[in-house]
């Protein structure tokens, strides 16, 4: 039987192991593209369960475009306001960040 001691510092600690991950911050591009997003997981998950676990849990209004888990461990597409925090909540995912338009700039030489 617990100790009636035990009982406030248990009630102290719960909260603390009850918490929630800190949510994964969006970062920002330059020339963003509207409810694109590129989204790579940590090094210790596998890129090709990561995608496929999470194509059946964003809704319908979002889609993933590129499963890239081969070559950067992530993938991208567009998705909706709510399924980005849904995203950023998962503990499996290392960085979000907006896709945006990229420019390059020709050099002549003669």
């Amino acid at each position: 039987m617990f100790s009636k001691q035990l009982i406030p510092v248990i009630l102290c600690v719960l909260p603390a192991l009850a918490a929630p991950s800190p949510l994964v911050s969006v970062k920002k591009n330059k020339n963003p593209i509207a409810g694109r997003y590129i989204v790579t997981f940590k090094d210790d998950v596998d890129g090709f369960v990561g995608v496929s676990s999470l194509t059946n849990k964003i809704s319908s209004h979002s889609r993933v475009t590129h499963d890239e888990w081969d070559i950067l461990n992530g993938f991208a597409g567009t998705f909706s306001d709510a399924d980005v925090e849904f995203l950023r909540s998962l503990p499996s995912v290392a960085s979000i960040e907006e896709d945006g338009h990229a420019h390059t700039q020709a050099v002549t030489t003669q």
